[in-house]
């Protein structure tokens, strides 16, 4: 074909700038139009590339937008909240109950020990060092307050009351003395000095008297001589003996413990989870390992102020008649402290379904939706046996999951820590 042919079609393989050419000579001003030509068809390329880029922006943000949408069509939990799958439900096996009433818990029951009254205790020692002469009661016999113990032989308390009695003629002497110069001072024949002299003199042998006398005293009275006895200084029974005829005894060392037993101490130990029980007054009732069937009871008349640093525990004491001698020092019990009486009746839960969750106690209820609990907290109450009282955060009849409250708990933790739950 000719030129004309040529430039009156474009084959199908030809691009437009190829067209272009075979179309136009290129010659004159025709290669002006064919580099306008050129330059709109690379614009028009580059426009359409970057409304392309444009447009993948943009859905970017569109996806950006679904995204959150999507977040925001799942708010995130309240902490404590669990949602389970009917199928998930079925497999933990909860349990849902109502919470009952208790307008009195049964009570706590703490360790206790049968103790000595010290007001009722006298350990009997001796303050100078002598030998044992004669003992005169035993372990288990009954005394009366003044009754001999035991007999003493003592150097020391010898020599004491030797002194004594050279002390009390010094005495005599030196008051005969002064006696005599005042008689001479009022004739008017005595010197004064003699006077003052004999003054100071009996001043001294006073002052030496009843010192020796005081020493006397504290070494015991009774015996005579060298010789001195211990009494009992109550009434009651004796415990303890540590005295033999012959032997030498130490100053200050205990040879007699007595004791009245008529009355003894209870002394329990409540732990801080049972605090609540332990009020002043409260009636207490003492069993012993030894006599499970028998009882006894009395009022709670000490409660220690602080906790024992070292068990973690407050000691509280009952004082106890004990007539027939039956509670035995060194004996131990358990004491039982009546719970707390509130105005209105507690709501009580089983003690399984108390968890601890995010630093406090909580009880698992049933949300609006089905096979969804979340975590109550509550305020505890007493115990008594498998169940709690509940000061706050629950109402009597209030429903309550009984038995799967740890897998819930756990549930929950794992909820706050992105471990995702069950579907």
């Amino acid at each position: 074909m000719g030129d004309a042919g040529r430039g009156g079609a474009m084959s199908a393989n030809e691009t437009p700038v190829e067209a272009a050419r075979g179309a136009v000579a290129p010659t004159g001003g025709r290669w002006l139009a064919l580099g306008l030509l050129a330059v709109a068809i690379a614009c028009g390329s580059s426009a359409g590339g970057h409304d392309d880029e444009h447009g993948h922006e943009d859905g970017h943000d569109e996806h950006g937008h679904e995204e959150h949408g999507h977040e925001d069509g799942h708010p995130e939990r309240a902490p404590g909240r669990v949602e389970l799958t009917p199928a998930a439900a079925a497999r933990l096996g909860l349990r849902v109950e109502e919470a009952g009433a208790a307008s009195r818990l049964g009570g706590v029951e703490v360790p206790a020990e049968v103790q000595l009254d010290p007001d009722r205790t006298a350990h009997v020692a001796s303050l100078v060092e002598g030998q044992v002469v004669e003992v005169r009661a035993s372990i288990g016999d009954r005394v009366e307050a003044g009754d001999v113990l035991v007999v003493l032989r003592s150097v020391a308390l010898g020599e004491t009351r030797a002194g004594l009695a050279e002390a009390r003629a010094e005495v005599e002497v030196a008051t005969a003395t002064l006696a005599r110069q005042e008689a001479l001072a009022d004739a008017g024949v005595g010197a004064a000095r003699h006077l003052e002299r004999a003054r100071a003199d009996l001043a001294r042998a006073r002052a030496r008297l009843q010192a020796l006398q005081s020493r006397a005293r504290v070494y015991g009275r009774g015996g005579a001589g060298p010789t001195t006895v211990l009494r009992s200084p109550l009434a009651g029974e004796v415990l303890m003996r540590h005295a033999t005829v012959g032997e030498v005894v130490a100053p200050e060392r205990v040879l007699f413990t007595v004791a009245d037993l008529s009355e003894v101490w209870v002394m329990g130990r409540v732990f801080a989870r049972d605090l609540a029980a332990a009020e002043l007054g409260a009636e207490a009732t003492l069993t012993l390992g030894s006599d499970p069937d028998a009882r006894w009871s009395g009022a709670l008349d000490y409660v220690a102020p602080a906790l024992e640093e070292r068990t973690r525990t407050l000691p509280i004491r009952v004082v106890l008649p004990n007539p027939d001698r039956h509670l035995r020092p060194g004996q131990f019990g358990t004491l039982r402290l009546p719970g707390e009486a509130p105005a209105a009746p507690w709501p009580t839960v089983e003690a399984d379904a108390v968890q601890e969750l995010f630093g406090g106690p909580v009880v698992f209820v049933p949300a609006e939706e089905e096979h969804a609990f979340r975590a109550v907290p509550v305020r505890l109450g007493p115990r008594a046996g498998g169940s709690v009282a509940i000061r706050e955060g629950l109402s009597v009849g209030d429903r309550y999951v009984a038995a799967g409250a740890f897998t819930l708990k756990s549930e929950a933790l794992a909820e706050r820590l992105g471990g995702g739950h069950h579907h």
